[in-house]
């Protein structure tokens, strides 16, 4: 909790939220408007956070159209609730660097990006495992409920006052992972990593969430795609059929294309 409540912590999260331009949330305050008298308006925050005061406030919902012509549902939270929720997750995030995420996994991450996965990638297919299954999952941000994810969480932080607070913040969206809030990169990771926990003995490759399996021949690729398959249902989640597939030869630069 104090990595959440003091104003320090408090400020740098607002710092981050600042460095990117946002519109207004439902109750049309700026980012402007935020800052004037910004060391005040932290303290109160701070202050209801550590007291329990403290609620999210309605959250606007867009559609968004992304670059490949795919609509889907974001959302705008109030700048005040922005900083609350980088704060929170600057609070965890190293706990989930230690604790949750597996070194082969990218996307979501600091230093961690697709050159991370394709070197990764590249490694494996030099060391002669040419056959890949390629597995892209289906709606990574879709269902689930606070409770649930909170449950994920708890998993790794032990902290009852900051699971309550992070369970409030998760309560008011149409769902937990939705996209818009400071959180859902992060929760993105949570959710698969209890998937790729299950993936231990093999040569994986995770971008966001396309896994790709590097395998000596098409038969241990065909398994390593039914053992991906497994573990995505074991979380609630299913492959996205239409973009899952087994390479044969692949080349690393044609693994985790946006769209593709």
């Amino acid at each position: 909790m104090p990595f959440l409540v003091d104003v320090p912590h408090l400020k740098t999260a607002a710092r981050s939220c600042m460095r990117r331009a946002g519109a207004p949330g439902a109750d049309g305050m700026s980012w402007a408007q935020f800052r004037q008298g910004l060391g005040g308006r932290l303290k109160v925050l701070a202050e209801e956070l550590r007291t329990g005061s403290w609620t999210p406030g309605p959250v606007r919902e867009v559609e968004i159209t992304s670059y490949t012509g795919k609509t889907f549902l974001s959302v705008i939270p109030t700048v005040a609730d922005r900083v609350v929720q980088r704060a929170m997750r600057n609070a965890i995030e190293p706990v989930l660097e230690q604790r949750a995420f597996a070194d082969w996994v990218s996307g979501y991450r600091a230093g961690r990006n697709r050159i991370s996965a394709l070197r990764d990638a590249d490694r494996h297919l030099r060391e002669g495992c040419r056959w890949v299954a390629d597995v892209d999952v289906r709606r990574v941000s879709e269902g689930s409920s606070a409770a649930e994810v909170t449950d994920w969480l708890a998993e790794h932080v032990t902290d009852g006052s900051f699971l309550r607070l992070f369970e409030r913040v998760l309560e008011p969206l149409p769902c937990p992972i939705v996209p818009g809030t400071a959180l859902a990169p992060l929760l993105i990771n949570l959710r698969l990593s209890r998937a790729d926990a299950r993936l231990a003995g093999h040569r994986v490759v995770r971008f966001a969430d396309n896994y790709c399996v590097f395998c000596d021949g098409a038969e241990q690729a065909g398994e390593a795609l039914e053992a991906v398959t497994k573990a995505l249902v074991c979380c609630g989640l299913r492959p996205n059929l239409a973009k899952s597939k087994v390479w044969a030869g692949a080349n690393a630069e044609d693994l985790f294309l946006i769209a593709g």
